[in-house]
């Protein structure tokens, strides 16, 4: 018994030390597809989306659009960008990131949104969206020594409800 508790503890406390900072490798190379993402948003032209990301990602949009696979997340980016998003301009804020595992990566990256017009890109006086902070949620792998985006997560912040966040209350 005493070996098993032994063993757990063991287990669980490799675990948690997979669960920390990056090796500063490891980071420069996360960071270098943050960039890739970043000159997609940018450009608004996502056809190298295959160097960055694995042949199954997935990816749920801000309204809950869930698409799956390469070419789905690449077509359906590329759509809503050459449509709502058209010259809407993206610019990348803070970027926190987090081991899970050796080859498993959590990347949180905060963007802020110019004036879109949704469904499709037209401004019809009251469908007005955006000028505000999205937050995306990555999921990097490890895969043959290449870092790819195998999920991602897209959540508007709410100004609103930010400012009575009860976990940064807590820290005053």
């Amino acid at each position: 018994m005493k070996t098993f508790f032994l063993s757990l503890a063991l287990c669980l406390g490799t675990a948690a030390a997979f669960a920390q900072q990056l090796p500063a490798a490891d980071e420069a190379a996360i960071r270098q597809v943050l960039r890739r993402v970043d000159a997609n948003y940018t450009d608004h032209k996502f056809a190298d989306m295959a160097t960055y990301t694995t042949p199954d990602v997935s990816w749920v949009n801000i309204v809950g659009m869930w698409w799956q696979g390469r070419p789905q997340v690449q077509l359906a980016h590329q759509q809503i960008f050459d449509s709502i998003f058209k010259g809407v301009p993206f610019k990348m804020g803070k970027v926190a990131m987090r081991a899970i595992t050796p080859d498993v990566a959590l990347v949180n990256v905060y963007y802020e949104v110019g004036a879109f017009y949704p469904p499709d890109g037209v401004n019809r006086g009251t469908n007005k969206m955006g000028d505000d902070q999205n937050l995306l949620s990555l999921i990097m792998v490890k895969k043959q020594g290449k870092w790819l985006l195998t999920a991602g997560h897209n959540t508007v912040v709410d100004a609103r409800a930010a400012a009575n966040d009860p976990a940064l209350a807590a820290k005053k």
